[in-house]
């Protein structure tokens, strides 16, 4: 038994010698990336999925990023930043209303009305202001990697058009956030917060009247088949981020890092942007082709949901104050961008 034991170590340890030190030595680093969305959702097909394959390909195969959607790890959507921060996870796709708590300034950035219509647009304004005001405060020990904005977010509801807030009245309306939810009450309707893959079956059982959600979405989660009419009006635009932990960052070699470093940055999301924006027109069609109808609110209305949602803007800012941060200059600071960037 010795024997054979001894003979099994020896042919183990000579095989083992056959491998090249530097092969063994550079066994390839996996970071987990957890994401709140399907893998066919456009921040799936058209950011993870691409830059999971340009980081294999640039380290040579030493750093791969494993990638659970759906919340497969388990969890809710609001635990992804808490996995983030405790290490069960290196890497989250999240929206800042599934965790209000954590990113109520970065809210600011789905305030009603303050967005520039385009994901191509918004999303430098959105990276330029959060890096100038939030790094070291609710991006504190996070590493963006990337972040877009939607393209424009609409209402959109199961049994009726909605052309004045009086027609918006009782409807359960999902939201995705605290101030988006503001906004719906003050214009009129109840607002429900519903987790992305909960929402066709809440619409389908008619639990909500309705829900504000970005044209892009419809089609990967067939939205489509349970809502019949769809304003065109933006309300809104959500930012999707992808962030890593500092720390996970930290303990990559500098090479490997060097090798994320060149693979992101504000060129990188806008260009992402372009593609998100490429999907808002065959969204449309898809929806008129199931049936549904687009239409849009007379001027005079726009004008007063548009003053309705006035107060939601004294609220974040009061919000900033309590923090200890200028609310009204940051507030200032982002409608300048988004103006600078396409908002009209």
């Amino acid at each position: 038994m010795k024997r054979r034991s001894f003979q099994k170590f020896a042919l183990g340890t000579a095989a083992l010698a056959g491998v090249p030190q530097w092969a063994r030595a550079q066994q390839p680093i996996i970071l987990k990336v957890h994401s709140f969305s399907s893998p066919q959702a456009p921040e799936a097909v058209h950011q993870m999925l691409p830059l999971i394959d340009k980081i294999g390909k640039d380290s040579g195969g030493r750093l791969k990023l494993e990638f659970y959607p759906s919340m497969q790890l388990g969890g809710k959507v609001s635990d992804l930043i808490q996995q983030l921060e405790d290490g069960v996870v290196d890497i989250v796709i999240t929206i800042p209303g599934a965790t209000p708590s954590r990113f109520p300034l970065l809210q600011a950035t789905e305030l009603p009305f303050v967005n520039a219509g385009t994901s191509a647009g918004q999303t430098p304004a959105i990276l330029e202001w959060s890096q100038k005001w939030l790094s070291t405060n609710e991006f504190k020990g996070i590493k963006i990697l990337h972040m877009h904005a939607t393209d424009a977010a609409v209402l959109h509801t199961r049994n009726k058009a909605v052309r004045s807030s009086a027609d918006l009245a009782g409807m359960k309306i999902r939201v995705p956030g605290r101030f988006v939810g503001e906004a719906v009450k003050n214009i009129g309707g109840t607002p429900v917060g519903v987790a992305l893959p909960e929402i066709y079956e809440a619409l389908q059982r008619g639990q909500l009247d309705g829900m504000t959600i970005n044209w892009a979405i419809m089609a990967p989660y067939k939205f489509q088949e349970v809502t019949k009419f769809h304003m065109e009006n933006p309300l809104y635009q959500n930012p999707i981020m992808t962030l890593m932990s500092q720390a996970s960052y930290d303990k990559l070699p500098a090479d490997l890092k060097r090798v994320i470093d060149s693979n992101i940055g504000l060129a990188y999301s806008t260009s992402v942007a372009r593609k998100i924006d490429e999907l808002t027109v065959p969204a449309k069609k898809l929806i008129t082709e199931a049936g549904g109808t687009l239409y849009a609110l007379a001027p005079e209305e726009l004008a007063k949901w548009r003053a309705a949602v006035g107060p939601v803007y004294k609220l974040w800012v009061a919000e900033a104050d309590k923090r200890g941060m200028p609310g009204q200059q940051m507030l200032d600071d982002f409608l300048a961008l988004t103006a600078k960037y396409g908002r009209k």
